[in-house]
């Protein structure tokens, strides 16, 4: 992600979120980076119904924990495995910037998001109370051992088989 990404996704953030980050979040971040991490999935092309970004996420690295803050992908592009990819696109980076835990916190009404986190291998550790401005709840959920063969081989293996299936239009 750089500066210059930053409208499109304010644009992104409109549309999947109700309390969307701020731009001077995003500047924030991708000026002080030390601990932060952020991509960005392009289409080759854009269409006329979407833009040429199709999902944004990132995480921060404190020592050895990942905590993923943000994961958009465009609502025409739901449910065709790019935020999947992203998510452990992200992950794999982490792992390789030392990262053996991976945290985040999911509104109890997106359905669709914690059901990808589940199938992922993230199990919920709490909740923190009125953690949204409109007062809903978040879970947090965890995936312990991303250093470990047993968790982390089967999430290469998926990631191998979306980074093929990506390959055909969709650029990082």
């Amino acid at each position: 992600m750089r500066a210059a990404d930053i409208d499109a996704i304010m644009v992104l953030e409109h549309a999947s979120f109700s309390e969307p980050w701020p731009r001077s979040l995003y500047e924030r971040e991708i000026k002080n980076d030390r601990y932060s991490r952020y991509l960005i999935v392009e289409a080759v092309a854009a269409t006329e119904e979407s833009s040429s970004l199709l999902a944004q996420g990132g995480y921060w690295l404190m020592g050895e924990e990942a905590h993923i803050v943000t994961i958009a992908v465009d609502p025409l592009w739901r449910g065709h495995g790019v935020g999947k990819w992203l998510l452990l696109t992200l992950m794999a980076e982490a792992r390789e910037r030392g990262a053996q835990l991976v945290t985040l916190e999911v509104r109890p009404s997106n359905q669709s998001a914690r059901s990808l986190y589940e199938r992922i291998g993230f199990v919920q550790t709490g909740k923190r109370k009125r953690y949204y401005p409109n007062g809903e709840d978040a879970l947090i959920l965890e995936l312990a051992g991303l250093d470990q063969p047993a968790v982390w081989h089967p999430l290469a293996q998926e990631l191998e088989k979306l980074n093929s299936s990506m390959g055909q239009g969709i650029l990082k």
